[in-house]
């Protein structure tokens, strides 16, 4: 599992340097090459290193950070294809039933586990509460989302 800590930095520059390579990606790191497949905005980042991929940029007129969008896609595409918690699964099918497509129905969850996650684990120090996650979720809609 991703992390945000260290050795996931080293591990997503790796994915990314035998991404850009061509080279074979284990089977577990597929998921992350995956997720870098979405965002090949980032890839010239990767290719500068740690430095510039850990630290918020302007990219297509929002600032992000791509080691942070990056594990938190993968964090939550973990939860959905492991339908778990269950419940992130049947909010990813049901926006995708409204409409959205897979990637912005992924950034709609990715949201709201962030915020959750931030406030409360790595600012408070707290516990991720999964019942106001839940929560969240069952409130998410493509109409909230516009």
């Amino acid at each position: 599992m991703l992390d945000f800590d260290k050795d996931s930095q080293i591990r997503l520059l790796s994915v990314a340097r035998d991404r850009a390579k061509g080279l074979p990606i284990e089977a577990f790191d597929e998921r992350i090459a995956c997720i870098m497949d979405k965002h090949p905005e980032f890839d010239p980042i990767w290719a500068q290193g740690e430095m510039m991929a850990t630290i918020p940029q302007e990219i297509n007129g929002q600032v992000v950070n791509p080691f942070v969008h990056t594990v938190l896609h993968v964090i939550d595409d973990k939860q959905i294809a492991d339908e778990s918690p269950e419940f992130g699964a049947e909010t990813h099918r049901r926006l995708l039933q409204e409409g959205l497509d897979e990637h912005e129905s992924l950034h709609v969850i990715i949201s709201i586990f962030a915020d959750l996650y931030f406030s409360s684990v790595r600012r408070g120090g707290g516990q991720f509460d999964q019942i106001e996650y839940e929560s969240r979720l069952e409130q998410v809609s493509v109409e909230s989302v516009d």
